[in-house]
């Protein structure tokens, strides 16, 4: 029996078999269909519907649309390949000629278009699929700890998923600001997941990539600069590896924004800055609030509150108090903390109950002390004393409790400058012996240490003054940002 005249869609079956890189064996062993059905198809040999076209190339993940704009090209280029006529019949037909050339050149432009969008829609719908899996993940292995997790990845199975990488690096960025060593130690299994998981849509040096820069702000976090910056080389070599063929599943903004915050670190405040710029460019608008966040804490080190305040309203909105209350807290709590700063003890008092809220909100009860300990700060500056006191005191054990230290610091130094200016110098003396485990503890930069033994050794010959404990206490708040920033002695030589 011979073949059927070769139909336009036998040829478009032929061509987007192969265009997808199919064989005929592998489009019959999905769909179920003969493997000599497939090549009678395309050769003619057997009637291919449109029905069944449309049928086949489902299995090839390609959408009924792909059709009509491969009909178009294939109806572009026999209009474009016909020579010219002189009849007027010919001329006739070559305008009709230019017409479909032009129609298909606007099919191609529109599919093009099209596509592109669906391209987007299929890497939002992979990523949601991902975001669902790894958070179904997480959840059987929060319970768990920290060895248990990494030996069920090594032991490998469902745990090496890109989504639970990117869901525990999340966790990890959410624990760094009350729980550095966890969010380090995330970081870690996030990183463990990545250089374990199988190649999958995302690239793996992108993934690893993502991973290692968690493991920068782990270590940036519990104030290892040195392997912050080695961690971090790791990550920018691996991430920037691969750009052409990501499908962009990855929030290439993460990347620049630890980054920015570990070039803070080192006081590269301009560089810092333009990386948070490039974050606010490449977020989608997950991450805008956070980097907004960010980009204040620079301006505070750089002593510019109009832009501190400027990025702070910029995030304000952007932030859900409903879905994001720690984030809402952390905005509202450092403009409070500023406003402290500038004497405003009154407007902090009458904002608190409503920062207070936001922190009970979402349960965690370090920042509810920490609301204590400012609405010590306002007793104190309003002349409570005996209400500041209490507030300080509760703070620092629970700081204590939980190895704080660069926070207990903070709360101490205050205390200590409530008792001094009652002339309570004793009761300076056994605080200042408290604060020694400080020396030996995490968290605490060297430049911030040597302001701290400054004030610890004038407790100790008697000479510490209101205006010294004044002065370490403003340099600690600016020094939790920067952890390079000298402070000076009252001689204006650097403290050693």
């Amino acid at each position: 029996m011979p073949p059927e005249p070769l139909s336009d869609l036998s040829i478009v079956l032929t061509f987007l078999r192969s265009g997808q890189g199919w064989t005929q064996a592998r489009l019959a062993g999905v769909s179920g269909e003969p493997a000599k059905h497939i090549n009678d198809y395309e050769r003619g040999w057997r009637r291919l519907t449109r029905e069944k076209l449309e049928h086949l190339i489902g299995f090839m993940g390609l959408p009924p649309e792909t059709i009509d704009s491969t009909l178009a090209c294939l109806a572009s280029n026999r209009a474009a390949g016909r020579p010219p006529g002189n009849t007027a019949g010919e001329r006739t037909a070559a305008r009709r000629r230019r017409v479909e050339v032009v129609a298909a050149r606007g099919a191609n432009l529109m599919a093009g278009f099209v596509r592109s969008v669906l391209s987007l829609m299929l890497a939002e719908g992979e990523a949601l699929t991902a975001r669902q899996r790894g958070e179904f993940l997480w959840d059987e292995l929060r319970r768990r700890p920290p060895a248990v997790r990494m030996l069920l990845v090594k032991k490998g199975g469902r745990f090496r998923d890109w989504g639970l990488c990117v869901r525990v690096a999340a966790e990890s960025l959410e624990k760094a600001a009350n729980q550095p060593r966890e969010a380090l130690e995330l970081a870690e299994l996030a990183r463990l997941i990545a250089e374990l998981t199988p190649e999958t849509e995302v690239p793996p040096a992108r993934l690893q990539g993502y991973a290692w820069a968690h493991v920068a702000n782990g270590r940036r976090v519990c104030s290892d600069l040195p392997g912050a910056k080695e961690a971090l080389a790791r990550s920018l070599q691996l991430w920037e590896s691969v750009d052409a063929g990501d499908p962009g599943l990855l929030n290439a903004a993460v990347v620049p924004w630890i980054e920015a915050a570990v070039r803070r670190e080192e006081r590269r405040f301009a560089e810092a800055l333009k990386r948070i710029d490039d974050a606010l460019r490449l977020d989608p608008g997950e991450l805008r609030g956070k980097i907004l966040l960010s980009k204040s804490a620079i301006f505070q080190i750089l002593e510019d509150p109009k832009g501190s305040a400027a990025a702070l309203s910029e995030a304000a909105p952007l932030i859900d108090t409903e879905r994001e209350p720690r984030l809402a807290f952390v905005l509202q709590f450092n403009f409070l903390v500023d406003l402290a700063h500038q004497g405003c003890y009154e407007e902090v008092e009458q904002r608190l109950p409503e920062v207070r809220a936001l922190a009970e909100r979402h349960r965690d009860e370090l920042d509810v002390v920490r609301t204590v300990w400012l609405q010590g700060k306002a007793a104190a500056g309003l002349g409570r004393s005996q209400e500041a006191e209490e507030a300080f005191e509760q703070a620092r054990r629970v700081f204590r409790e939980r190895e704080l230290a660069y926070d207990f610091a903070l709360v101490s130094l205050e205390l200590a400058l409530l008792l001094l200016e009652q002339g309570r110098t004793a009761e300076v003396r056994t605080l200042a012996k408290g604060m020694l485990w400080v020396f030996r503890a995490q968290g605490v930069a060297q430049e911030a240490l040597a302001a701290l033994r400054i004030f610890c050794n004038a407790v100790q010959r008697e000479t510490a003054t209101v205006h010294l404990a004044q002065r370490v206490v403003r340099y600690l708040y600016r020094a939790r940002y920067d952890s390079e920033l000298p402070f000076e002695a009252e001689n204006g030589a650097k403290a050693q």
